[in-house]
């Protein structure tokens, strides 16, 4: 499990984990980097019993995520992983909870609806 990441941010405080999808100019849609480090992330949370809850969110306040992104899609990227990422959130001990900024479509809506709860801005919208 790494502590470089280079498409999130991951920070604890409190008890409170914070795991940011950080690609705002793409409206922090995934690429399987983003996924493998996203699920590198949750899996760290597990076991560390400094962590009590994890809040999913995405970097500026546009998005939540955009699902994949578009490039990478057309480049065969969806081909190419494994979607293990919504059963790690759904198996996280620890609940998690989705903090929708904007858009969450696609991938981004799955993501947000397997976690255990789901906060929303007054402006944010779902879809897929």
């Amino acid at each position: 499990m790494s502590d470089h990441y280079k498409d999130i941010l991951f920070q604890i405080k409190d008890y409170v984990c914070t795991i940011t999808i950080n690609r705002p100019k793409s409206l922090n849609a995934f690429t399987g980097d983003t996924i493998a480090e996203l699920e590198d992330a949750i899996l760290r949370t597990y076991d560390d019993n400094s962590i009590g809850v994890v809040v999913l969110t995405g970097a500026g306040d546009r998005a939540f995520s955009a699902g994949g992104d578009v490039k990478w899609e057309a480049d065969g990227g969806l081909d190419a992983i494994e979607w293990r990422l919504g059963r790690y959130v759904v198996d996280c001990p620890k609940p998690i909870i989705a903090r929708v900024p904007g858009y969450a479509i696609g991938g981004g809506n799955h993501l947000a609806y397997v976690c255990d709860f789901t906060i929303a801005a007054e402006h944010a919208r779902f879809g897929q």
